[in-house]
C-alpha cells in the first residue's frame, strides 16, 4: 500500500511549456520615419523559434503561438519538482528590427525564470 498523498499523487510536472508573443509596446524606431521592422526571437535552451515581421511599427502585434519541450528534471540527484535543470529554464524574448543592410538591431529583450512560476504553489499552471 502507498503512503503518497493525493497531493503528492497528483503532483503536477510540466513537460511543455507554450508561449503566445501578443505584441511589442512603445518599442523605439530604427527605420525611416521613425519606426521599425520588428520580430521576436523566442528562445529555450537551445531551441529556438521567431515570429513573422511587423513591418513600419513601432507597436507590433504578432499573436503567434510556438511550444517548447523541457528537458525532464532530475528529482532523484536533488531536482526539485522535476523542473528543469538549470540553463534551461530561462525563456528569453528578444525583439529586432530587420535592417535592410547590415546586421539586425537589438530593440530589447524579457527573460522569464520559468523555474519560479513552476514551483509558484499558488502559480495557475496556464500561466
Amino acid at each position: 500500500m502507498s503512503s503518497l498523498t493525493v497531493e503528492e499523487d497528483q503532483k503536477w510536472l510540466p513537460t511543455h511549456v507554450q508561449v503566445t508573443v501578443l505584441r511589442g509596446r512603445g518599442l523605439r524606431g530604427k527605420g525611416k520615419h521613425g519606426t521599425s521592422d520588428v520580430y521576436t526571437i523566442i528562445q529555450l535552451g537551445k531551441e529556438k523559434y521567431s515570429t513573422c515581421v511587423a513591418e513600419k511599427t513601432t507597436e507590433p502585434e504578432w499573436r503567434e503561438e510556438c511550444s517548447f519541450e523541457l528537458q525532464p528534471g532530475a528529482p532523484e540527484s536533488g531536482g526539485r519538482s522535476g523542473c528543469p535543470p538549470a540553463g534551461s529554464n530561462e525563456l528569453v524574448l528578444i525583439a529586432m528590427h530587420r535592417a535592410t543592410m547590415g546586421l539586425d538591431v537589438f530593440l530589447g529583450q524579457a527573460v522569464i525564470q520559468l523555474d519560479k512560476i513552476f514551483n509558484e504553489t499558488r502559480c495557475v499552471k496556464n500561466e
